[in-house]
Parts: C-alpha cells; sequence; structure tokens
C-alpha cells in the first residue's frame, strides 16, 4: 500500500501487539497502519501473539504480507476481554515470550522506535525499550482497561501498577480526542490524539450484495439491522434483542444480522429462541476482514449499544458505506455523530429509545440516504492514507526527541 511520498531515510520500528487473525478492531487497525509505514519505505517488524489453532491462518497472512517481518509467540487463546484481573495462566505465558523473544529483536536489529500496539502489552513492553535506551509509542485503543482506568473502576493496586508502566513510553497516541482529555486527568502530558481510520476505498457504498442476502434469506424488501461486534458485557449486545422484541411487533419487516462472536452469543440465540424471534436473526460469528464492506453494505441500519468504545472501527466503516449508524450516547459516538445528520443517537441502556430510533429508521429510507450521504461526506476526516502520514511523522518528532534527550544527559 504505497502512500505519500518516500521519506529521506526509513524508519526500523518494532510493533508489539496483535494482527491478523487475532479477531477485533486492535489487529486490523495496527496492521493497516503497520502496512502503510512499509508502503512509505519503512522497515517494519512485528511481535505478534497467535493460538495454536491459528498458526495456520497467521502463517498465510504473514506470507501475504512479506514487507511486514513477523514473529510470533503462542498464547492459549486470543485476549480479547479478559475479566479484571486477567487470567494468570494467559498474563504469565505472554509475560514470558515478550521478556524473552523482545530483548532478542532489539539485539538483532536495534529499531529506532517500540511501537506498542495497544494497551494490554504495556506491562512488559515500555520497561523493555527504556532498558535498550530505545523509544515507545504506546497507542490507546479504549479497551475495557483503559475505560476501566478512566472511570476509576479499575482495581486501584492493578491502575497503579499500570500507569506507572504507562509512564515509561515516550508517547501516548489516543484513537479519539475523549480518550486524550481522560488520560490528561489522569495527569499524562505526552499525549496525541491520531483518530481511528478507515480506508474509504474498501469502504465504501455499493448496492446490497444479492448472492448474500440470498445466503441469509433476507428477501428485498427487508429491512437489516446489523450488530458487529465481539459479543460481551461491554459491548450491550443483549440489547438490541431486548429491543427487537417490541421493535418486530411494530415492523415485521426488520431482520437483524449479528456479526461476530463472544460470551454473549449463546444466551443472546436461546433469548431469541425463549421470544420466538429466532427467524428475525442471522447470527453469522466471526467472518474474514475483506467480506466486511458486503456485511455493511448490506445493511440499512448499524446499531451499536455499546457501555464505552474508544473510536469503534465499526463507525467509521457504517459511515463510510453511506449506512445509518444508531450508537448509544457514549462520548466515543458523539465523537463521529451529530445526531439526525450523520447518524442517531440513542440513551445507553434504554431499550425503549434504542426500539424507537430503530423504528425511526426503518420507517423512511429518504431519511436513511440523507444520513448517509453526510455521514459519507464527514467521515473522510478519518482517512487511512492521513492517519499513516500522520503517525509517520509523530514518530520521526518522538524520535528526535529521545535523541535530543540523550544528548542532553550526556553532556550534564
Amino acid at each position: 500500500m504505497a502512500i505519500g511520498p518516500e521519506p529521506k531515510q526509513g524508519l526500523n520500528i518494532l510493533y508489539v501487539g496483535t494482527l491478523p487473525p487475532h479477531p477485533g478492531g486492535s489487529a486490523i487497525s495496527c496492521f493497516q497502519l503497520l502496512a502503510g509505514f512499509a508502503g512509505l519505505g519503512h522497515s517494519v517488524r512485528a511481535l505478534a501473539p497467535i493460538t495454536p489453532e491459528a498458526l495456520r491462518s497467521g502463517d498465510l497472512f504473514a506470507a501475504s504480507y512479506p514487507n511486514i517481518h513477523v514473529t510470533r509467540f503462542l498464547v492459549p487463546y486470543f485476549d480479547n476481554a479478559l475479566p479484571i484481573p486477567s487470567a494468570a495462566e494467559y498474563r504469565e505465558v505472554e509475560r514470558a515470550q515478550i521478556q524473552e523473544k523482545l530483548p532478542l529483536l532489539i539485539s538483532s536489529n536495534r529499531p529506532d522506535v517500540v511501537l506498542i500496539g495497544r494497551e494490554s502489552f504495556a506491562w512488559e513492553v515500555p520497561g523493555i525499550a527504556m532498558a535498550h535506551s530505545i523509544p515507545s509509542i504506546m497507542l490507546i485503543r479504549g479497551g475495557s482497561r483503559t475505560a476501566r482506568l478512566l472511570n476509576g473502576r479499575y482495581p486501584d493496586d492493578l491502575a497503579h501498577r499500570l500507569l506507572v508502566e504507562y509512564r515509561k513510553v515516550n508517547l501516548i497516541v489516543a484513537v479519539a480526542k475523549h480518550l486524550t482529555e481522560g488520560l490528561q486527568r489522569l495527569g499524562f502530558e505526552r499525549v496525541k490524539t491520531i483518530p481511528n481510520a478507515v480506508n474509504l476505498r474498501q469502504f465504501s457504498p455499493k448496492p446490497k450484495n444479492v448472492a448474500l442476502l440470498r445466503k441469509l434469506a433476507i428477501k428485498d424488501d427487508d429491512v437489516v439491522v446489523m450488530h458487529v461486534a465481539n459479543l460481551q458485557m461491554r459491548k450491550r449486545s443483549l440489547n438490541l434483542v431486548s429491543s427487537s422484541v417490541s421493535a418486530l411487533q411494530q415492523d415485521r419487516r426488520l431482520v437483524y444480522v449479528i456479526v461476530g462472536d463472544g460470551p454473549l452469543r449463546e444466551t443472546m440465540e436461546n433469548t431469541c429462541r425463549e421470544k420466538q424471534i429466532s427467524e428475525k436473526f442471522r447470527f453469522v460469528g466471526w467472518i474474514e476482514y475483506d467480506r466486511m464492506p458486503d456485511y455493511i453494505n448490506l445493511a440499512d441500519i448499524v446499531v451499536m449499544p455499546s457501555e464505552a468504545e474508544g473510536m469503534a472501527r465499526v463507525y467509521l466503516e457504517t459511515q463510510a458505506c453511506a449506512r445509518v449508524l444508531l450508537a448509544s450516547d457514549i462520548p466515543a459516538a458523539r465523537e463521529v455523530i451529530v445526531d439526525g445528520e450523520t447518524g442517531l443517537l440513542f440513551s445507553k441502556g434504554d431499550i425503549d429509545d434504542l426500539t424507537a430510533k430503530t423504528l425511526l429508521a426503518a420507517s423512511d429510507p429518504k431519511f436513511r440516504g440523507d444520513i448517509g450521504r453526510k455521514a459519507r461526506e464527514q467521515v473522510k476526516g478519518h482517512s487511512l492514507i492521513d492517519a499513516v502520514t500522520t503517525f509517520a511523522t509523530t514518530m520521526e518528532d518522538a524520535i528526535r526527541q529521545h535523541r535530543e534527550s540523550l544528548s542532553d544527559r550526556a553532556v550534564l
């Protein structure tokens, strides 16, 4: 993915974080950044977790992108939403692997910067980078750990220890303004916002895929309500099922398509059976990311009832496809939605309000079209090309400041 002009001298970037086939937004977002950096001429290496079951998929991914040199370490399962405190077995395995492999990667080819892909890797990586006098930059994506930190709901002892590690990085890059502001309230000064991004060529308005409609047994005049998420409590995925009971009584054209998997899936499916609405739901599980544009374009309305988000990729992908985004009224959603113009907001946790807004959008195709067009125009401010070039410049600045700091200390 060649983006922008060639740099005068490429950076040597060492990334630690998730990559495909790891499910979830951080793997996709960080891969897209790394591919963009490589396209600019930078040298990119990565250290990423993989499960035994996903090794083949991981190898296929690595072979498809030879300009990103990936080293994998084995974990028992993919960490998407570990409880607090994190599962002891997983944490110990990850810690041992990073402490073994990261210093070897640094020693074999000293990087200019260590890029930390998400908050869960803050336990080990900043300290290792600091010990080798290499600047580190950490991406804050707004996952469950950060949400609890900012809301004061993270256990005090863990919060203190984690914040100590955060302070070891040279710069924190947050994917949304509300995250930057929250970190600043905790006393962090070296924080910059680089908004989460979307590939506007990959995600663009297209007609509904007829073959996919037929595969999912959706009629041409049905109104598709889609939910794309890791099905967990923080996403409030069950709220959508609760809302559907009332919504379907008023509009039988509604068909709910649930894309994703997670701990709530079984409960959601059982509830659909108990409420006798299973025929109106399609649970498709995780899908390959390349297929996501077809699914988003299948939707008339994409619903995100989340308790909290950093800056959900689905928000941006929905708007890029000129579909109606209906989201809970939380800080992340307010950064991309002007209610009634570029999307719709409903009161978080208010099932009646969610139902009313769903029915409002379902009833008026022109209203949906107007919102979609305005959303597509607005989301251009989240262009992947812009994010890559801004991030590359940010890394160069952080490296320069780090070297100047080392020089100043040497003089003293």
